[in-house]
């Protein structure tokens, strides 16, 4: 559109249902200094009333329309979306340009996300797997954006107030920086021509997001968290990763899909299969905008802890040392394509 808003249109007609999204760049890797959870605060609350819309009234209008309505933040992007039928896509996308141009943020609703997100932390703290999967991230990143926890600590969580709240969706819930992205059954035109009347006339805002975190590069160290009366543990390996836009990316994918994504990948063989110290161990290659973070994780009983760890790493070496053979390659890229086409080929939203 004029106003620099990217509109992406995706023709999928085999179901009567679109969904559209609106996703902008306000992740939490640009929370403020000991303010973690802003990004995420700020777009739980895009669905929790507008200038002239309650959260009451906004959940009612697209639950009479057969739709549903969401909004959440990851570290890169934040997002509000909604899917309805595709008769009904006028009147939702109506609710969804509101939702994203207007929000209200009333203390009583940052209040109550708050609380709400203080009580989801407090929860993961005591979760063995949870926590360790925490604890690597900081190890990797340190005090910097992508070592803190996305969705704000019980120390960080308080200190958020709702200036913070309005000056990070100001800075980037605009539409010089953000796209709509709308996929299912609606012509392309006729989604572009809704977009031009619903949100042709958002005004650009000041642009404050920044272009990322330099990437340090950790020594090797152990780190052990004592939780007494915790029947397991969480075991992490991590090491820092790559960015999205790596050229190794797609490599990097296969490399994982080979050590830790699936049942028969040689993590799960190793732990689980042939030794029986975990109901299932995987890794991933977590890709961001500035390169982002390794792990292989598993959860086993407190006493096969160590044991596990040496599996873990002794896989992980090896898989750097020596070429994956021809037939087990060809396996994990089938792992892959059939996850992506299973995923591209599901219902819009």
């Amino acid at each position: 559109l004029a106003n620099g808003l990217r509109v992406i249109v995706v023709e999928k007609r085999d179901l009567p249902i679109v969904t559209a999204t609106v996703v902008s760049p306000a992740g939490g890797a640009h929370d403020p200094d000991g303010k973690a959870g802003t990004a995420s605060l700020a777009a739980d609350l895009l669905t929790k009333g507008t200038a002239t819309r309650s959260a009451e009234q906004i959940a009612q209008q697209v639950e009479s329309l057969g739709g549903s309505i969401g909004a959440g933040a990851d570290w890169d992007a934040a997002f509000a979306t909604v899917t309805v039928k595709a008769d009904e896509i006028d009147p939702a996308l109506t609710i969804l340009a509101d939702v994203a141009r207007n929000p209200a943020f009333a203390q009583e609703e940052i209040d109550r996300a708050r609380k709400q997100s203080v009580d989801g932390v407090a929860v993961q703290l005591k979760d063995p797997a949870a926590l360790s999967g925490i604890v690597a991230s900081r190890a990797v990143f340190g005090n910097r954006a992508y070592g803190n926890l996305i969705s704000g600590t019980p120390t960080s969580l308080p200190r958020i107030t709702r200036d913070d709240i309005t000056s990070a969706y100001r800075g980037a819930w605009n539409p010089g920086q953000s796209a709509l992205v709308v996929v299912g059954d609606i012509a392309s035109k006729d989604a572009t021509a809704l977009a031009q009347r619903l949100f042709g006339d958002w005004k650009q805002g000041n642009v404050t997001v920044s272009s990322g975190q330099r990437l340090l590069r950790p020594d090797p160290r152990v780190i052990v968290v004592d939780m007494p009366g915790s029947g397991q543990a969480g075991v992490v390996i991590a090491r820092p990763g790559i960015a999205r836009a790596d050229k190794d990316f797609y490599a990097a994918q296969v490399a994982n899909a080979t050590l830790g994504v699936g049942f028969t990948s040689r993590l799960n063989r190793e732990i689980r299969i042939k030794r029986g110290l975990a109901y299932g161990a995987g890794s991933s290659v977590d890709a961001r905008r500035a390169p982002g973070i390794v792990t292989a994780s598993t959860q086993t009983k407190n006493p096969s802890a160590p044991e596990v760890v040496s599996l873990i790493a002794a896989e992980m070496k090896k898989l750097g040392e020596a070429p994956v053979p021809a037939a087990e390659l060809d396996s994990r890229k089938a792992v892959l394509v059939g996850c992506f086409v299973r995923r591209v080929g599901r219902t819009p939203g």
